[in-house]
């Protein structure tokens, strides 16, 4: 595993930025090391939520097992470095579900990338 990224819970504070009026998030860090992103599909889903037009794929994230057995459901990832694809840097996405395999060598985990 090449790229890195951190992951944990986030939630909003109550305050707003002053410059961009978006309401303030903490992010409470589970994990953060090695990872590996991998789309699982070649097309996209139109996503209508709030108002708003989303673009959800579906994907895949690999991480090292034995340093991440405190990953969860619901738990935001952001992508912190991606030698290969710099591009990914800052790829905001949500783990959709858990790992469930006895002596696997990474944690495979489906997570979901809405831009």
């Amino acid at each position: 595993m090449f790229d890195a990224c951190k992951i944990g819970t986030e939630t909003m504070t109550g305050a707003r930025d002053e410059t961009t009026g978006k309401r303030v998030t903490q992010f409470d860090v589970v994990y953060e090391g090695r990872c590996r992103i991998k789309a699982g599909t070649t097309g996209a889903t139109e996503v209508a939520a709030a108002g708003q037009e989303l673009t959800e794929q579906a994907s895949l994230l690999k991480l090292p097992v034995a340093t991440s057995g405190g990953v969860r459901t619901d738990m935001v990832v952001i992508i912190t470095a991606c030698p290969t694809d710099p591009a990914l840097v800052g790829t905001r996405a949500r783990i959709k579900g858990e790992h469930l395999a006895a002596g696997a060598t990474s944690r495979r985990l489906p997570i979901e990338v809405v831009t």
